[in-house]
């Protein structure tokens, strides 16, 4: 009954139209997180000397509706409406009180069944992402692996490029097959957005994601692929000049969890034709974590990107190590510490990659982005409820 008040409320506050519909199928949930972050960004651009920030990060706070409706025959109408908060009420673009708008994450409406899986419209996370983002012992604070995997090349240094692979699309198709004996795929499609009045002139791009995953008892598998037609005009996909036609990528992952402990892996390769200042990269990444108590987990991780695949820009590489401790107070509430370290290769005076800390979501806990050469470290201590 109180979820049922709880969805009431929220959809008073966001839409008053529906606001006295009917509420049965409505599921509330969401993640509170939030974290005390001590940032130096190795040295920035005008300076060797490193820049610190103290601040509180939201990380990837968010709020969501999702519901569901039998409509017989094993089928269900299927929905969701997402949306990251920021808990410290401040935008990362301008340090201002944020204006956040609904449905900013994975939104959509879809059909679903037991024996063929679920199909949706709307903007969701590619497969490619989620294929392995539970391998991440780090996942979603400061420490993510996504600092130094599932990018383009637009987020290394002196390169040109165009959308991450480990993104979140609009204007997408995305199938989810049902389990297999512990196997599932997952495909989804990104189409030319809207409002291409001269298709012949000014094309948009589009995205193709497929990942297959397999678990069974303590061991799991995950493949994917995905691939960006990038389009003279933006759209879902972002815009690149003549001649700059893909980017793309593939990665295998794997896993082995027991009571005691687990270990991950992660390889990734990324290649695209964007001239020059092109080629992708590989990377790759290693976790643990240890329980040493029934509440108490010890986690460490290493990332490492290699340099650019053409061979066009020296000193190009970088990797990244953390370390941190969890204590799980409930079910649903933990506390925790990490620090962490990227190391970029070159310096600031001869050049070298610019890779930064994972942008801890809406709050930017990344803080202002290195120099070439620069090693962004942090630390960070926060709490986490799931509801």
């Amino acid at each position: 009954m109180q979820k049922k008040l709880i969805a009431l409320a929220i959809a008073a506050a966001f839409a008053p139209a529906v606001a006295m519909a009917d509420t049965s199928n409505v599921t509330v949930y969401g993640v509170a997180d939030a974290s005390l972050d001590n940032v130096k960004n190795g040295g920035t651009a005008a300076s060797a000397t490193s820049v610190t920030e103290n601040k509180v990060s939201s990380n990837v706070s968010r709020l969501g509706l999702k519901g569901s409706e039998d409509l017989g025959g094993g089928l269900k109408a299927i929905w969701q409406i997402e949306t990251a908060i920021t808990l410290d009420g401040r935008n990362n673009a301008t340090g201002n009180p944020s204006a956040d708008t609904l449905a900013t994450r994975n939104t959509f409406v879809g059909l679903a069944g037991d024996a063929w899986g679920s199909l949706t419209l709307g903007r969701n996370d590619t497969p490619y992402k989620t294929s392995t983002r539970a391998l991440d012992v780090f996942y979603d604070h400061i420490a993510d692996n996504r600092s130094l995997m599932g990018i383009s090349s637009s987020q290394i240094a002196g390169l040109a490029g165009a959308a991450a692979f480990d993104g979140r699309f609009t204007d997408t198709v995305r199938y989810d097959s049902p389990s297999f004996s512990g196997f599932k795929v997952a495909g989804s499609y990104t189409l030319s957005a809207e409002g291409n009045n001269n298709p012949a002139a000014n094309s948009k791009g589009r995205a193709v994601s497929l990942s297959g995953n397999y678990e069974t008892g303590p061991f799991s598998a995950a493949a994917a692929y995905q691939k960006h037609n990038l389009g003279s005009t933006a759209g879902a996909i972002p815009a690149m000049g003549a001649g700059l036609t893909s980017e793309r990528a593939w990665k295998l992952g794997a896993g082995y969890k027991v009571s005691q402990f687990a270990v991950n892996g992660v390889y990734e390769k990324t290649t695209d034709n964007l001239g020059v200042n092109g080629g992708g990269h590989k990377a790759f990444y290693l976790a643990g974590a240890f329980n040493a108590t029934a509440n108490d987990a010890i986690k460490l991780a290493y990332t490492k990107a290699k340099q650019t695949g053409d061979g066009s820009q020296a000193n190009s590489g970088a990797k990244q190590w953390a370390l941190g401790v969890d204590h799980n107070m409930s079910k649903r509430t933990t506390v925790y510490a990490m620090y962490t370290k990227l190391d970029n290769d070159g310096n600031t005076t001869t050049g070298g990659a610019t890779y930064g800390l994972f942008n801890s979501g809406v709050t930017g806990a990344s803080g202002a982005a290195p120099a070439q050469g620069g090693d962004p470290s942090a630390f960070s201590f926060g709490m986490k409820h799931v509801f």
